[in-house]
């Protein structure tokens, strides 16, 4: 395995051009390196060019040529005193996949990060199985269920419906008075008692109501009855054969 230089934008150092693989622009970045399973990276650029010639999503893509635990620095020195947003760094790293270790600092003012890609997975671990698993396609199998046992018997059947109590006929209104759409002739029974009370307290006001139908009004309680004399309204007559 093998260890690569990488020198963006306006960097240059001391290092033989034969070791040094040059990204003169923020978009040769991803594709400037092509050797493969590398253990260490380093990445040089002057800490004024990171917002113009670093891509953090470009280095995803070096990270693919690097080797599992292998480790990745970029070197930013710093001239002229010039701000820096160091933060592109750090979210580079999140942004491919690597854990940063270290940040270090020059007399300048520049620095160092270093992070680590995460080592290959160990293995799949092999599964042991002791025994023997036995299936059984019988078909006389002791252990099936019958059905009808879940609806009955002592295993925990359904349970039996609650006990309903019908309302008897005479009276199906809940309330104090008659539904308006009474079918249990409650609602008659009480127009029924309301006309009797109607026809007790009735006194006849023109007088002719004990004449007959002839004379009686429209209105009158007591149409179709026979004529009869005053204080008799509710003689009853019985009218069996004697034979």
């Amino acid at each position: 395995m093998a260890s690569a230089t990488i020198e963006i934008g306006s960097y240059s150092s001391d290092i033989s051009p034969e070791g040094v693989i040059r990204a003169p622009t923020k978009e040769s970045l991803s594709t400037c390196l092509s050797t493969p399973s590398l253990t260490s990276l380093t990445i040089c650029i002057n800490a004024h060019e990171l917002s113009s010639h670093y891509d953090p999503l470009a280095l995803a893509s070096l990270v693919a040529n690097l080797a599992p635990g292998g480790t990745l620095s970029i070197h930013a020195p710093v001239k002229n005193e010039e701000t820096v947003d160091w933060d592109v760094i750090t979210k580079s790293f999140l942004l491919s996949g690597l854990k940063a270790e270290s940040e270090q600092r020059d007399g300048t003012g520049g620095r160092m990060y270093t992070a680590r890609k995460a080592a290959a997975e160990s293995g799949a671990s092999k599964i042991n199985l002791k025994g023997k698993v036995t299936l059984s396609l019988d078909d006389e199998d002791d252990n099936m269920i019958d059905e009808d046992d879940l609806l009955s018997g002592a295993q925990g059947g359904l349970l039996a419906p609650p006990s309903m109590t019908a309302k008897t006929a005479t009276d199906d209104c809940g309330g104090r008075k008659a539904c308006d759409n009474c079918t249990c002739g409650r609602a008659e029974r009480e127009t029924g008692e309301v006309q009797e009370e109607k026809k007790e307290q009735h006194k006849s006001s023109c007088g002719n109501c004990a004449k007959g139908d002839a004379f009686r009004c429209a209105g009158c309680p007591y149409l179709g009855m026979p004529a009869f004399k005053e204080g008799e309204e509710h003689l009853v007559l019985k009218l069996n054969d004697d034979v």
